[in-house]
């Protein structure tokens, strides 16, 4: 991003109506949908999607935290700057699932309820209407984007699935924006040098979060990254990207 651009994006991070222009105009450069699938607190949710092609079938979210604003905003600046690059690929972004927290820097919704635990329920209509539309398709890598309040460093979790594993690559490509999470432990989950792989099952949490979505009905990579976020947005921002980057030159073979 250019010095201005940064100031704008600092300054409308949680601008949900901003960022939902943003989106459309890139999809209308694109060529992509945009739809929107569910309203939740009054706020209208959008899926943006490609048309079907051969090459990387690509699932990209972020916002289901509405306190974690590097996150939609690095999804949409990579978008930005990839996008003759991404029209090989097959997508379905989530620019953000949790636009009344995003708007009111919350991680909650306006009901108190924490969406990336909602997986499991039938009973959350945005999460319902986005599994309706995730319904049958696959993808060769599914990321999420994240940021923690306690984080030290970046991280990521990666449920293992298909090997090679990317884990390490993809830290390794944000590293010099920011550097690795210290902690051996993170939410009671061994960490080595910001990387999390725990092999689970359907049966490991309670609650099930997208990543236990994507991992066991729609993709043999999930992942999961996430940014340190009392780090400048710029950083936050700029690792994220840098994820993408890597995802993308990955997935590409």
């Amino acid at each position: 991003m250019t010095r201005q651009l940064e100031s704008t994006a600092h300054l409308r991070a949680h601008d949900y109506r901003w960022l939902v222009k943003r989106w459309r105009a890139l999809a209308k450069r694109a060529g992509w949908s945009v739809r929107k699938f569910a309203t939740e607190d009054g706020y209208p949710v959008y899926a943006v999607a490609s048309p079907r092609r051969d090459g990387p079938r690509l699932y990209l979210s972020a916002g289901i935290h509405g306190d974690e604003p590097a996150a939609t905003e690095a999804l949409v600046t990579w978008v930005e700057k990839r996008m003759r690059a991404l029209q090989q690929c097959e997508l379905l972004i989530f620019p953000c699932l949790n636009p009344w927290g995003l708007q009111h820097n919350s991680r909650n919704d306006a009901n108190g309820r924490d969406l990336n635990r909602g997986y499991h329920r039938s009973d959350v209509p945005v999460i319902e209407a986005q599994k309706r539309l995730v319904q049958g398709r696959v993808f060769d890598a599914a990321v999420m984007l994240h940021e923690d309040f306690d984080a030290q460093g970046s991280y990521l979790y990666e449920i293992p699935g298909a090997r090679p594993f990317w884990g390490e690559q993809l830290l390794a490509s944000a590293a010099s924006h920011v550097p690795r999470e210290p902690r051996s432990r993170v939410e009671g989950r061994k960490c080595r040098r910001g990387l999390i792989r725990t092999r689970v099952t359907p049966e490991t949490l309670p609650e099930h979060p997208e990543a236990f979505f994507l991992r066991f009905g729609h993709t043999k990579r999930s992942l999961t990254f996430e940014t340190p976020s009392e780090f400048s947005l710029t950083a936050r921002v700029r690792a994220h990207c840098a994820v993408l980057d890597e995802v993308l030159r990955l997935a590409k073979g």
